[in-house]
C-alpha cells in the first residue's frame, strides 16, 4: 500500500475499507430490483410494482476471482402475518444469482479539451498555520498578523479560527477579508459572514462590498443584508440585474423579505431557471399579488419552474382557468409538475378540485399521491373529499396512508353534510 509506518498502514487500510464500502453500496443500489424499501414504503425512483420478484434478501459475496457477486436469498416466514403479502416467503427456496447492470464510466463527451489548467494542490508550507491553530481563544489583535500574512493559506486558517472563536471585533475583520486579493480568502470570509449572521454586531460597511468583483462576495453580502434587515430596495433591485445568477437569486429573496412583489415578478423572465423558481416561491410567500406572473411561469419551458408556479397557486388562489390548467397538468409526464398541480388544487374550491385530486390518488408516483392527500385534507367537511381520503387508506405507501388517517381524524370532529 506504500505505507512506511504502522500509522500510515492503518490509514491506508482505513481508506481502502471505506472505498470498498462505498463501492458495495453503490453496486447494491444499481443491482436491486425490488419495487419497495421494506414492507411499507415504495421506491420513488422505481414506481412500477413487481412484487413477484420481491421477497428476497440481496446478499453480496466475494467471488473466486475477487469480484463482487450478488445473490437473491428468499426471506424466512414472518412470525406475524402481513396483510396483502400472503405470497411471502417464496415457495421456491432456491438462491438465485443476480447479474449486475453494466457500469458506465469515463469522461463525459466534450467537443474539445478544456484549456483551463487543473489546479495544483499546494501543501501547507508556512509554519504560521501551525502557530495560528495553536492559539487559545485568540483576540482579533492576536490574529491580525496572520490575517495579514503573505500566504493565503495562513489567512484562510486565521479566518477559520476567527469564526470559531468570534472574539470582539470579528465582524470588522471578516468585512476586511471580503476585499482580499485571494479568492480562497474572500470565500472563507463570505462563508463566515453567512454562518455568523445571527451574531453579527452590525451591518456597517457591508453594503460597500455590493460592487465587489467576486460574485460569491456579492451574493453573500445581499444575503446578509437581507437577514439583518439592513438593505434597501434600491440595493436589492440593482442586485437583481447582476451578471451572476447566484446574486440574482439572493436579490429575489431579499425583495421577498420587503414584500416587494412587483419587483420580484420582474425576475420571471430571467434566463436562469433557478431564479425563475425562486420568483415563483417568492410570490407565493408574499401572497399579495403576481397571479399573472405565476400563470405565465406555469407555462414555462422548464418542468421544475412549472412545478414551482403551480405550487404557488395553493397560496395565491386557484380559480377559473387556473383550475383547468392545474387539472390538465395532472396528466403531464414529469412527476414534479403533477405534484405541483395537486398542490395547486388545494387553493381551489372543493367543488371543482376534489374530483381531480381523487384521480391523482391513483398516480404512479408516491409524491404526487402525498400531495393529493394533503390537498384533500384541507376540506374535512366535504363528503367527496372524505370519500377520496378513505380510499387512500388502502394506498401501498405508508406515508400516504398516514396523511389520510390524520385528515380523516380531523373530519370526525366536523359535521359532514
Amino acid at each position: 500500500m506504500g505505507a512506511t509506518t504502522p500509522h500510515e498502514l492503518m490509514r491506508c487500510a482505513e481508506v481502502t475499507f471505506i472505498r470498498d464500502c462505498a463501492e458495495m453500496a453503490s453496486r447494491s443500489s444499481l443491482t436491486r430490483t425490488e419495487s419497495r424499501w421494506g414492507l411499507y414504503h415504495e421506491r420513488a425512483d422505481f414506481p412500477e410494482q413487481r412484487d413477484d420478484e420481491w421477497g428476497y434478501h440481496l446478499n453480496l459475496r466475494r467471488g473466486e476471482n475477487g469480484d463482487m457477486e450478488f445473490l437473491k436469498r428468499p426471506v424466512e416466514p414472518y412470525f406475524v402475518p402481513v396483510p396483502g403479502l400472503d405470497s411471502l416467503p417464496p415457495v421456491d427456496r432456491t438462491v438465485v444469482p443476480v447479474a449486475q447492470p453494466p457500469l458506465v464510466g469515463g469522461r463525459a463527451p466534450v467537443e474539445e479539451r478544456s484549456r483551463i489548467a487543473a489546479p495544483v494542490r499546494q501543501e501547507p508550507s508556512s509554519p504560521a498555520i501551525v502557530a495560528v491553530l495553536g492559539l487559545d481563544a485568540p483576540s482579533v489583535a492576536e490574529l491580525a498578523p496572520y490575517l495579514g500574512d503573505a500566504d493565503p493559506q495562513v489567512r484562510v486558517t486565521a479566518l477559520s479560527v476567527l469564526t470559531e472563536g468570534t472574539p470582539d471585533g470579528f465582524g470588522a475583520a471578516l468585512l476586511d477579508a471580503l476585499g482580499d486579493g485571494a479568492v480562497t480568502v474572500r470565500r472563507a470570509a463570505a462563508d463566515g459572514l453567512r454562518e455568523l449572521v445571527e451574531v453579527l454586531p452590525s451591518a456597517d460597511g457591508l453594503a460597500d462590498h455590493l460592487g465587489s468583483g467576486d460574485a460569491v462576495v456579492r451574493a453573500a453580502v445581499v444575503d446578509v443584508l437581507r437577514a439583518l434587515h439592513a438593505g434597501s430596495a434600491e440595493q436589492f433591485l440593482t442586485a437583481l440585474s447582476d451578471d451572476d445568477h447566484h446574486v440574482r437569486i439572493e436579490a429575489v429573496r431579499a425583495l421577498v423579505s420587503l414584500d416587494r412583489w412587483e419587483s420580484v415578478a420582474a425576475g420571471a423572465h430571467d434566463e436562469n431557471r433557478e431564479v425563475r423558481i425562486t420568483v415563483a416561491h417568492g410570490l407565493a410567500t408574499i401572497a399579495l399579488g403576481g397571479v399573472d406572473t405565476v400563470r405565465s411561469l406555469a407555462g414555462d419551458r422548464d418542468p421544475l419552474v412549472r412545478a414551482a408556479a403551480l405550487t404557488a397557486f395553493a397560496t395565491l388562489g386557484c380559480t377559473g382557468d387556473d383550475v383547468t390548467l392545474a387539472a390538465a397538468a395532472l396528466r403531464e409526464s414529469a412527476w414534479q409538475i403533477r405534484q405541483g398541480a395537486a398542490r395547486a388544487l388545494a387553493g381551489a374550491d372543493p367543488e371543482v378540485a376534489v374530483a381531480a385530486l381523487a384521480d391523482a390518488l391513483t398516480d404512479a408516483h408516491l409524491d404526487v399521491r402525498k400531495a393529493a392527500v394533503l390537498a384533500l385534507g384541507r376540506w374535512p367537511g366535504d363528503r367527496a373529499a372524505v370519500g377520496a381520503l378513505t380510499t387512500a387508506l388502502e394506498d401501498t405507501d405508508a406515508d400516504v396512508r398516514a396523511y389520510a388517517r390524520q385528515a380523516l381524524a380531523a373530519a370526525d370532529h366536523v359535521p359532514v353534510p
